[in-house]
């Protein structure tokens, strides 16, 4: 069952869509989310606040891969970095005793992690019930600017029920990634990203399509003196390999492999 499917179990915001609206999100989320920000006049945030509480309510089991990443490539030369916006990691991380530092910063007990597109729990430092019934959208580059305080997972649940007017800084799931909430923070995490990237030796990817268009990834990547090693299957590989070729970089490299698997692969090449 895909992303909207379950949107629509849970909120009725989704269910109550128009019949064709719906559609387009079951047939492609990112040109369904393209068509709701013209059909809600930009007015996204009461559907930010539903995606944010869907993915913030998981919990990963205890032998999750996640947690077997970040055992075995260990804290002191990685940082790590998703796009997605749950907190499977973060929670995985605090099972082995490890803080989540959403920064290049080492601090004791710590994982780095950046979350490029955003995170349901990265929400306005703004106190709930500040605001009531407040309607913001189309203000241009950012609907809402203010500091960020990242959540935990049961704060994150209750702000998403309790708050009406404002939604976590995570990008639209449609093309280009606009962030309309705290943007500041959110590229403040791709510029992180970038300086370390270009920096690294090795850039190691798992799990993301190659989709050049998000320029603050791919272009990085591109003029990076890292070697990059894309782990994926078989049909990942054309679309990395045109990548490779169109931007020139020789030392970049594909190697057939799902999540768990690549993990080893990636003790190897870090040892």
């Amino acid at each position: 069952m895909g992303l909207f499917a379950r949107l629509e179990e849970q909120f009725a915001l989704a269910s109550d869509l128009p019949e064709v609206l719906k559609q387009k999100f079951r047939d492609n989320f990112e040109l369904g989310m393209a068509e709701y920000y013209e059909y809600a006049d930009g007015n996204i945030m009461a559907f930010q606040r539903n995606l944010a509480a869907y993915l913030a309510q998981f919990t990963p089991g205890p032998t999750n891969e996640y947690r077997n990443l970040i055992h075995k490539l260990g804290t002191k030369r990685v940082v790590y970095s998703t796009l997605n916006y749950d907190l499977l990691f973060e929670q995985s991380a605090a099972a082995l005793g490890l803080n989540t530092q959403y920064s290049l910063a080492e601090q004791p007990q710590s994982v780095r992690l950046l979350k490029l597109h955003g995170s349901c729990n990265f929400w306005p430092d703004i106190p709930v019930g500040m605001f009531r019934g407040l309607t913001v959208s189309r203000s241009g580059r950012a609907d809402v600017v203010a500091p960020v305080r990242p959540l935990n997972q049961q704060q994150t649940l209750h702000r998403c029920r309790e708050d009406d007017s404002f939604a976590p800084a995570i990008a639209m799931y449609a093309e280009g990634k606009s962030i309309k909430v705290c943007p500041d923070y959110v590229e403040s995490q791709q510029h992180q990203w970038s300086t370390t990237a270009s920096k690294a030796r090795h850039v190691l990817i798992s799990g993301v399509r190659v989709h050049p268009s998000d320029l603050h990834i791919w272009d990085v990547l591109a003029t990076s003196s890292a070697d990059v090693t894309y782990f994926g299957l078989n049909f990942d590989k054309n679309e990395f390999l045109e990548w490779k070729v169109s931007a020139s970089k020789k030392n970049a490299y594909f190697i057939e492999s799902d999540f768990s698997s690549a993990i080893k692969s990636m003790e190897i090449l870090l040892a």
